[in-house]
């Protein structure tokens, strides 16, 4: 696993001053204002980059959620930020084996095979929020973990009802992740906000299936496919709601 290259070190130094400096400047009583903590759900587009771009050829997209509470009544904010991401799915027409009939002849069914790839982040956050009002800007300096899974199951038809059966871990691997990120939000009605933020993300190296390259075998149902691996930057785009308690 690598650490983070001189480019992530010199940006994470740049924010912390502007952070600092932002504090320094703020209203003399915003450090004494009340503060609460907040909730954030969205949805997020990811935009690989670097290695991750050239051998990832899609557009990751999914839901993404931060909890924050402040440290004392500090402009500061202590917290954890989740995101899921799907990287692709596949639906595959295929023969179930369901039994025997009173002869001995095998009984198949027509089901689906349901091919899914994913991305989760497990991240710590540190913010910093100077501004309380109807308008408020913040950064965040993060570290965390990220996942890369890819799962199958087989969806047919028993009896008149859906079933699904047969869910395996085809591939998972993890690695790390160390960014930023910066947002806004704008007051809707008390206590609720439209929050739009953008992060930067520095990831370590991880293995990943490559969608592409996913082939069934119908004679068995079992999967053939090629894994990529390289580094995980990406930035993230996000947009949703942010509620403050």
């Amino acid at each position: 696993m690598l650490g983070p290259g001189p480019h992530m070190r010199a940006s994470i130094k740049h924010i912390l001053i502007t952070l600092l400096l932002g504090m320094l400047l703020q209203p003399a009583d915003a450090q004494f204002r009340r503060r609460t903590p907040t909730l954030a759900f969205g949805l997020q587009v990811v935009q690989p980059l670097g290695q991750y771009k050239q051998l990832y050829d899609g557009v990751p997209a999914g839901l993404t959620g931060n909890f924050a509470a402040p440290v004392a009544r500090s402009p500061f904010e202590l917290g954890l930020a989740l995101a899921w991401s799907s990287m692709g799915s596949q639906n595959e027409d295929v023969e179930v084996y369901v039994g025997d009939d009173e002869s001995g002849n095998k009984i198949v069914s027509p089901g689906t095979l349901r091919i899914r790839s994913n991305n989760y982040r497990y991240l710590f956050l540190a913010r910093f929020r100077p501004l309380v009002g109807a308008v408020q800007i913040y950064g965040d300096a993060m570290l965390g973990a990220e996942s890369f899974l890819t799962k199958t199951d087989i969806q047919f038809d028993n009896q008149g009802y859906s079933q699904v059966s047969d869910s395996q871990v085809q591939h998972r691997d993890f690695t790390f992740n160390l960014g930023w990120a910066l947002g806004a939000r704008v007051r809707l009605t008390p206590g609720i906000f439209l929050d739009a933020r953008l992060e930067k993300l520095e990831g370590g190296q991880a293995r990943y299936v490559d969608e592409q390259t996913i082939q069934v075998n119908t004679s068995d149902n079992s999967l053939n496919y090629e894994v990529r691996e390289s580094q995980t930057d990406k930035y993230t785009y996000q947009l949703g709601i942010a509620f403050q308690f």
